[in-house]
């Protein structure tokens, strides 16, 4: 993990101009709301560059902000200066969280949990968010389903903007449930060359039955299980699993 979304930093908010953010913040709300959670104090984990984390702070909640990127959290705090109350913003391994206090819910968006691939640092960063959450606290959180994984495998994608080009590569080996996605990205200079960066992302399936097993293990009661942020339940054909889960 430690290598990935280090040269995509700057470049992540264009490449990932159609993820509705302030349609997930409006869905954590919802259910923050619905669960009458015992606080506004949130955590986002793996915030990347701070769209929901300024989105949930719009929307009146107090926010602690977590990334494993640096990079991301210099352009996440850049994003949120105008803010009246600022984030606090914190450079953290999902596996390694370390608060001052606890929080009222938390949010780990966009198959964060996904580039945890091993099981015990699925455990670690689950324990973690119930070591820290307040007694009635929500967390939600979204994950790729093993079917997404076997859809993307062997698909490649290309975007492009002026002066911008990027391409992925997908790939997904179903008896480890592992997958890694290739990203080149090509970047116009001034001279009118193009300089190229590349990453490769790992990422990890993960059945809804050993998710739900990790949860209850440490104390979390699930209240939801949807396919989209606008609280529609999932069913087998789902390729992603949004989960709220309580904290006993």
């Amino acid at each position: 993990m430690d290598e990935q979304y280090t040269m995509l930093a700057r470049h992540y908010d264009t490449l990932t101009f159609d993820v509705d953010y302030a349609g997930y913040a409006d869905f954590a709300d919802r259910l923050f709301k619905k669960y009458k959670i015992p606080g506004n104090l949130i955590l986002e984990q793996a915030c990347g560059t701070g769209s929901l984390t300024l989105e949930l702070a719009r929307r009146g909640y107090e926010m602690i902000a977590s990334d494993l990127s640096p990079d991301m959290l210099v352009a996440a705090q850049e994003k949120c200066v105008d803010l009246p109350e600022q984030p606090v913003f914190i450079c953290q391994d999902m596996c390694e969280l370390d608060l001052y206090g606890t929080v009222d819910g938390c949010v780990c968006a966009l198959d964060s949990l996904n580039y945890l691939t091993e099981q015990w640092q699925l455990k670690r960063a689950i324990k973690g968010v119930a070591t820290f959450l307040n007694k009635g606290g929500l967390f939600i959180f979204d994950v790729k389903t093993p079917r997404m994984f076997s859809e993307l495998d062997g698909v490649s994608a290309v975007w492009e903007e002026e002066g911008l080009f990027a391409a992925w590569q997908y790939g997904y080996d179903k008896k480890s449930m592992r997958a890694a996605h290739a990203v080149d990205l090509f970047e116009r200079q001034k001279n009118g060359s193009y300089k190229r960066y590349g990453e490769t992302h790992y990422q990890r399936a993960y059945t809804r039955e050993k998710i739900e097993e990790i949860l209850g293990q440490n104390g979390f009661t699930i209240v939801g299980v949807y396919k989209d942020t606008r609280l529609h339940k999932a069913d087998d054909n789902t390729d992603r699993l949004y989960y709220a889960a309580l904290k006993k």
